[in-house]
């Protein structure tokens, strides 16, 4: 059975797929069979997956490859096929949860939209789009699925493209995108070009034997330029197409205004899928950054820096959306920056429990503009506690998760992350625990200014249905506990890294409440709880005390809060580069290469060239005997006094 249940798991990103056709071709009309074939299709998915869990858990040998040949030509042979190994079995059962609780709530948030029956279409696409980059056996089928989740999340941010912010918004998220995976395409050119020989007769890129490729390349002798800087060189081409994905400094500019899109979109992009992606390439390429320090140094400070430039803007933004699109750039920082620490176990862990809760804040915020009538201004929210009990609560333990409360999810991932921060680099731990200081703020902040006071808006708040309010209480359930996997609370330890690690693993053997208690009060488990408790004190001053800090920010320190407001400017210095820079660069390009060079020597100048020679010949090709006789007689008179000349 068991055999069975992995041989056939390819059938969980295949069945979204057919899906997604079905409701394009033939049920796009009725909105009913839409929603059930989209819903229905995940729900498989989420089961079959939970099944493929349980099986490579309990038996890690079980593990298969399946390639079938695509392409071949000469020495150049691409495969395609599916890999179950433990950390596909962990990310399809993210992927699938997050997604099945995102669909069953797009039909209470989308029921009124005239383009209901497309949106689940899109969402199954989305789906099977991030599945098929999760079963990928090499990268250059991940390239093929990580450029469909792009084209996905180009249409469903774009979703409401009526809309001018819309459809700016999709724009810009396919132009950063294409940064980032112009630089991840060039990579993987690189790599091959690098290794070549490796792969002959073998599958071409193939993770399983991505470790023996690297090596192959550091000691060969081929290259006119190898060992550590050419995979230094390669591993930072394709660190750009995660560090655009996930949204990593300074790529990261795309990711806030994606809020335009439907609010279940943005929980999925957030939560599961588009930012996911980046992360789930970093630890499937793994053995290329362990290969190349340089690079990874660097995976590590890009991380960093995200972490804490992001938690720095969400302080001050007003959009409740947007404060979760900065907290996720942030979150996501954590992980890249664990994974360039080489806490390989620790990011994709944070990965896992942040999928969740991230997804139900970001429910939250959608229900909470529902019965705001379609109000994201958290200055014209408040006291909607009492209106909205059930979104109130999810959003609270959200808050709680994130922000690293004790025994909550986001704690033990978070905390796993800073305690290898503090063995490895002890700027990195100043900035991830700086960054957990900021990230209880500015969350009780969101918190308190949308559910706690008086209502300061003009609609009539009310909770939201059973559709809406359902999915909110069951991503709920693991953004509590989830997080307990991977603490010292079960016995054996550790059970997530134990699951998902990389190289070589020590298993944590002593367990129990004593044990956490010992790790709890070190230097490194003492000072994330102090920035939860001093983040969160201060919010409650602030935002419940009512102290005028704000105020006194505002017009003490205004540059310091511009700073944060406008998003330390950087929009506007892209755009300042764009139009003083490349726009005035790319005029006279266009002026010297095209108009001069291509219009003036290469068109008109052949041309001319062509002309002035066709208009000499003219008079000697006439047609008439009289005048080529002339000619030749001419000629041959000529050389003849030529021969008499030289006689002489």
């Amino acid at each position: 059975m068991t055999d069975q249940i992995l041989k056939y798991s390819w059938l969980i990103a295949a069945v979204p797929l057919v899906s997604a056709l079905l409701i394009i071709f033939f049920f796009h009309c009725s909105r009913k069979i839409s929603a059930f074939l989209s819903i229905g299709a995940v729900a498989y998915g989420l089961t079959h997956s939970l099944f493929v869990l349980y099986a490579i858990y309990t038996n890690p040998e079980k593990t298969i490859e399946l390639n079938f040949p695509w392409i071949s030509a000469g020495d150049f042979k691409l495969f395609v096929g599916y890999l179950v190994d433990p950390l596909c079995a962990m990310m399809l059962v993210v992927v699938c949860a997050v997604s099945f609780f995102v669909q069953v709530y797009t039909h209470g948030y989308m029921k009124d939209d005239p383009n209901y029956s497309k949106f689940y279409a899109y969402l199954s696409l989305f789906t099977f789009s991030m599945l098929g980059l999760v079963f990928s056996t090499n990268l250059f089928q991940s390239y093929i699925f990580w450029e469909l989740v792009g084209v996905c999340s180009y249409l469903l941010i774009g979703f409401w493209w009526y809309k001018p912010a819309a459809a700016n918004a999709c724009t810009k998220a396919f132009v950063v995108n294409r940064i980032g995976d112009m630089g991840l395409l060039i990579g993987l050119i690189m790599l091959y070009f690098s290794t070549q020989n490796f792969w002959t007769n073998k599958t071409t890129l193939a993770f399983s034997e991505l470790k023996g490729a690297i090596d192959f390349a550091v000691h060969s002798d081929i290259l006119p330029v190898v060992g550590v800087i050419s995979v230094t060189t390669i591993a930072l081409f394709v660190l750009m197409g995660p560090m655009a994905k996930s949204a990593q400094f300074p790529l990261h500019v795309w990711l806030p205004d994606a809020m335009e899109g439907p609010t279940p979109i943005s929980a999925l992009i957030h939560a599961a899928t588009m930012v996911a992606a980046g992360v789930y390439l970093i630890a499937r390429s793994y053995p290329l950054y362990i290969a190349a320090p340089v690079a990874m140094n660097v995976v590590s400070w890009i991380g960093g820096i995200t972490a804490i430039f992001s938690a720095t803007i969400a302080l001050s933004q007003y959009d409740i959306k947007r404060t979760l699109a900065y907290s996720t750039c942030s979150q996501l920082g954590y992980m890249v920056m664990a994974l360039g620490l080489g806490a390989y176990s620790a990011g994709l862990f944070h990965l896992v429990t942040h999928a969740f809760f991230k997804a139900m804040l970001f429910l939250c915020s959608g229900s909470v503009i529902i019965a705001c009538h379609h109000e994201q201004d958290m200055r014209q929210m408040g006291g909607l506690r009492k209106y909205m009990p059930v979104t109130s609560t999810t959003c609270l333990i959200g808050v709680l998760a994130i922000s690293g409360f004790p025994l909550m999810s986001g704690f033990w991932s978070k905390d796993m992350i800073l305690a290898s921060a503090w063995e490895q680099n002890k700027l990195l731990f100043a900035a991830g625990a700086i960054t957990a200081l900021l990230t209880a703020f500015y969350m009780f902040r969101l918190y308190f200014m949308t559910f706690s006071g008086s209502y300061k808006g003009h609609a009539h708040p009310h909770e939201t249905t059973p559709s809406v309010t359902i999915p909110l209480i069951s991503l709920a359930i693991p953004s509590v506990f989830i997080g307990l996997i991977g603490s010292p609370l079960l016995k054996g330890g550790d059970k997530f890294s134990s699951f998902i690690f990389y190289g070589e693993h020590h298993l944590y053997h002593e367990w129990g409440f004593g044990v956490f208690l010992k790790e709890l009060m070190t230097t490194q488990g003492l000072i994330p709880l102090a920035a939860f408790v001093i983040g969160t004190f201060i919010a409650w001053l602030v935002y419940i005390r009512r102290l005028p800090v704000n105020t006194f920010i505002q017009n003490k320190l205004k540059p310091i809060y511009n700073l944060s407001f406008n998003k330390w400017y950087i929009d506007e210095i892209y755009f300042w580069i764009l139009h003083k820079i490349i726009f005035p660069v790319y005029r006279a390009g266009w002026n010297v290469i095209d108009k001069v060079i291509v219009d003036g020597i290469f068109v008109n100048g052949s041309a001319f060239v062509v002309s002035l020679i066709g208009g000499g010949l003219r008079y000697i090709e006439t047609g008439r005997g009289q005048m080529y006789v002339l000619v030749i007689f001419g000629s041959v008179l000529f050389a003849l006094l030529f021969l008499l000349t030289r006689l002489k």
